[in-house]
């Protein structure tokens, strides 16, 4: 079921599958914000990820000496969520732990998702729940994909990402199956430029310094929004193709995909969260659209 909230400046729809942002319309230039879902590009709009950020060394994680399949990202983005609170500038939509979840991943949870407005503002929150009796440990992240207006394929540039906080930031390289080659790479600037290479390798991860706000800009360096989170690792995305993508994906992660190769239990992954049974953690991004 889909849910729309709106005020003067965002009308915004939401479905219940995956508490998902299908759509964002900025009502002052009658402009859709995000990614439409044409599976031509990218099947998706702005998907939650969880339990995992990512992907699993050959799709598999461990806990206490038993193994579980799980695909890339998790499954909440493709399970029904409850409308809990619904009202004119915000959606609050609830995921609880079942026995389908439990086969893939042996925790009780009790997973929330809340989209706020603030006049030209939009605040995505998730709080995690441990409402087991074990110390449980969980990833989540946001894969939302922002319409970047204005692309002119036979220009080499199709927009830029400001990176606002310090100029110098480490970061991992998708290698093999999704996961990540050991180490990082040196970034040293305040501005990625999107050009039909940028993402030939898959997605550009920035981890342990992040950007305290990204500006998405076009090629004419007009700023189309910006983001701001306290994730402690923040993913840029967009498929690779000879054309220009007309999107580009900012991903706020308390999480990353595995490390080639790694075998260990799944509560030793990097980026892990951890609950003890009766307590929460609660994280949010914020984009401001201009």
């Amino acid at each position: 079921m889909r849910y729309t909230i709106e005020n003067d400046v965002l009308r915004v729809v939401i479905d219940s599958l995956g508490a998902e942002i299908v759509s964002v319309t900025d009502l002052r230039h009658n402009r859709e914000c995000v990614w439409t879902g044409n599976a031509e590009w990218w099947k998706r709009h702005t998907p939650i990820l969880f339990p995992i950020v990512g992907a699993l060394w050959h799709g598999t994680m461990r806990h206490e000496g038993k193994e579980y399949r799980m695909s890339q990202h998790g499954f909440a983005r493709d399970m029904e969520f409850e409308a809990v609170e619904v009202n004119d500038n915000s959606a609050e939509f609830i995921l609880r732990s079942n026995p389908d979840t439990k086969e893939k991943y042996p925790f009780d949870f009790e997973l929330r998702i809340k989209h706020s407005l603030d006049k030209e503002s939009l605040t995505t929150k998730w709080t995690v729940s441990n409402i087991g009796a074990e110390e449980m440990h969980f990833q989540i992240g946001g894969h939302p994909a922002y319409m970047l207006p204005n692309i002119d394929d036979n220009e080499e540039v199709a927009g830029y990402i400001d990176l606002i906080g310090t100029d110098r930031y480490n970061l991992t390289q998708i290698e093999s199956e999704g996961c990540v080659a050991p180490g990082n790479i040196p970034f040293q600037g305040d501005r990625l430029i999107i050009t039909h290479d940028t993402f030939r390798n898959d997605a550009i991860i920035f981890e342990q310094v992040c950007p305290k706000e990204v500006v998405m800009c076009d090629r004419n360096n007009t700023p189309v929004l910006t983001f701001t989170s306290g994730c402690p690792a923040l993913g840029i995305w967009a498929p690779h193709k000879e054309i220009h993508a007309p999107f580009v994906c900012i991903e706020p992660w308390w999480g990353r995909t595995d490390r080639t190769g790694y075998s260990g239990e799944f509560k030793d992954k990097e980026y892990m969260n951890t609950l003890l049974p009766a307590t929460s953690q609660s994280g949010e991004w914020t984009v401001t659209f201009h």
